[in-house]
């Protein structure tokens, strides 16, 4: 205990004070009286007396009590409290959710040594909880006690989201570098390196384990008109012996493909699977199971092979038909006079049948018999009343599975030499089919018409339509998932997200999401109840290697420069000692009220 202002002791002096003022005080004498009227002549006519021992009762104690008080009030005691802190890092990613040799998961297991740890210690203290996934942070308020956080643990639940080695090393780096804590408790799935800083006791949870994961589940659209997607999956084998692993795909309870692979010791593979029928949910299972059943699922959705948008602008909308009938391809039709470049916004690809636009488009673009003397392109173009192809290039894109000596181009043009497009097929004056890049975007033009596209009636055109405009649209590449733990931004016209548990979260758009601790399907519902699906899958193999997890590793400081770590902190008494006095004072007043009430003589 100590005062901040302790000259203010001084002020007891004052006390004796308070003796004087009872010995002025009147005190009381037996007179003996024969009428009411000589009672109250004597009390105007009666006197003071000074000297003599004072007649001192309980009031006189009280009011040097709150005389007292108020002293030390103004001297502003204080006791000093010497808190202990400690700290509690606990690991609650993905990689412990892997099962021990004895059946249980690492997490049960560190959450039972935490217990054990804080079960043993029975002293005052503040802790303060830490969970290591998606990022590091703090569970709570800090805790008053070992036993409050000991509960506290019980709720604590694992994530499908993988921890951050290296932001996990800068927080426990941080808690010691605090000279307020007097320890810090980790338990978790990476090992810490010897030796251990005096004040950090850890406990990991890395022996090795066996594990097969998938991961990079991805599917594509192959090319324009193809009812099935292609779908890819990477699979891992990280145990010390080699293993055939079966890969099946789902959607829903049918299961619509599997096949099989062989790896060796710590080898990553792939399988494909050439036409998955379309489903609006696929799901890839690894077998056999494992140690860490999180990786041998995962997830995808059709919806990730985002539909392609073609903007076609010719005097003759009809010849579009036929491709809106294609899978995964919507069209939307202009006649010349009536586009404008705002119309490419919304479009992957632009088709200009008989006509060039008057500014280059920003967008990929197919020119069909485009007029000569135009600036834009600057064609040299020769009519021709009968076509035929002569020579192409096999290896393009373009000509894919094309059989160019059965197609039947009819009456077209022939291209002369151009600045930046190249031949890719070519008839006996010139260029009939010719591709290049401008502006980062691609650009193929023909001498001749493909539209409409008539499907199986002409499957040697068909197929090149496809070709032209799979290598416009840029398919064939894979569709983009989302990881566990990763935040995304709420799409517009977004209000709900439902995730893979059920629970319902409201969202406003353009937000950022981070709500996405748990693999699974997740469905994001607009304002008219329309849904798109998200897949959202551990798909990290860095995880998924059990046995090469990697160390931690701190700078362990002598004790000798170790820092105080015993916070002291000053409680002020001064507001206790104001109640008292003010509480003290009510009641002297009470009885003295009652008193007065009491003698107080009876006239009739």
């Amino acid at each position: 205990m100590g005062f901040a202002y302790p000259g203010a002791l001084a002020l007891f002096a004052l006390t004796p004070l308070l003796v004087i003022a009872y010995l002025t005080r009147e005190r009381p004498r037996r007179v003996r009286i024969s009428s009411v009227m000589a009672y109250r002549v004597m009390g105007a006519t009666r006197s003071r007396r000074f000297g003599g021992w004072p007649q001192l009762d309980w009031l006189f104690f009280v009011e040097l009590l709150i005389l007292c008080l108020a002293v030390l009030a103004a001297a502003q005691p204080y006791v000093i409290h010497r808190d202990r802190n400690f700290a509690v890092v606990l690991d609650n990613s993905a990689a412990m959710q892997a099962r021990t040799p004895d059946g249980k998961t690492r997490f049960a297991g560190a959450i039972a040594a935490l217990r054990d740890i804080l079960g043993r210690q029975n002293f005052p203290a503040n802790l303060t909880v830490y969970l290591t996934a998606p990022q590091p942070h703090q569970l709570s308020a800090p805790f008053t006690s070992f036993s409050a956080a000991r509960r506290a643990l019980s709720s604590v639940e694992v994530t499908d989201a993988p921890a951050d080695p290296g932001a996990l090393k800068d927080l426990i780096a941080g808690l010691l570098a605090n000279p307020r804590l007097n320890g810090i408790y980790y338990a978790g799935a990476y090992a810490v390196a010897s030796p251990l800083p005096p004040r950090l006791i850890a406990r990991s949870f890395d022996v090795p384990i066996a594990n097969a994961a998938l991961s990079n589940f991805t599917l594509r659209r192959e090319s324009f008109g193809s009812p099935t997607l292609h779908g890819h999956v990477a699979v891992a084998n990280f145990s010390p012996l080699a293993q055939t692993l079966t890969v099946s795909i789902s959607a829903g309870k049918t299961e619509l493909a599997h096949a099989q692979t062989h790896l060796g010791p710590d080898e990553i593979g792939s399988v494909d699977f050439p036409s998955l029928r379309t489903a609006e949910v696929y799901q890839a299972r690894l077998e056999p199971a494992d140690g860490f059943d999180l990786d041998n699922t995962a997830w995808a959705t059709a919806g990730a092979v985002r539909a392609i948008s073609v903007l076609f602008v010719s005097p003759a909308p009809a010849d579009a038909h036929g491709l809106d009938a294609l899978p995964g391809v919507k069209v939307i039709t202009r006649k010349p006079d009536a586009y404008t470049p705002e119309d490419l916004a919304g479009a992957d690809v632009a088709i200009f049948e008989y006509g060039v636009p008057k500014e280059l488009p920003s967008v990929n673009t197919l020119l069909v018999m485009p007029p000569p003397g135009e600036p834009v392109f600057d064609f040299v173009i020769t009519p021709a009343a009968h076509l035929s192809i002569t020579g192409w290039n096999a290896t393009d894109p373009l000509t894919d599975a094309v059989n160019f000596r059965l197609l039947n181009p009819r009456v077209g043009e022939f291209f002369g030499v151009h600045a930046w497009m190249k031949p890719v097929a070519t008839g006996p004056s010139g260029a009939l089919v010719m591709r290049g890049v401008r502006g980062g975007h691609r650009f193929v033009a023909t001498g001749f018409n493909p539209f409409p596209y008539l499907g199986r009636e002409n499957l040697p055109m068909s197929i090149l339509t496809l070709n032209l405009l799979s290598y416009l649209a840029g398919l064939g590449s894979d569709s983009s998932g989302f990881r566990t733990g990763q935040t995304w931004q709420v799409p517009a016209g977004i209000e709900r997200i439902v995730t893979p548990s059920g629970n319902s979260i409201s969202v406003t758009p353009g937000t950022i999401f981070s709500a996405t601790t748990a693999q699974g399907i997740y469905q994001l519902i607009g304002a008219g109840g329309e849904k798109n699906l998200r897949a959202v899958n551990l798909d990290d193999l860095g995880v998924s290697d059990l046995g090469h997890a990697p160390t931690l590793r701190f700078e362990s400081a002598d004790a000798a420069t170790q820092p105080a770590n015993i916070s002291v902190d000053r409680a002020p008494l001064t507001a206790d000692l104001l109640a008292a006095i003010l509480a003290l004072a009510m009641l002297e007043a009470i009885v003295v009220y009652r008193r007065r009430r009491t003698i107080a003589p009876a006239i009739p």
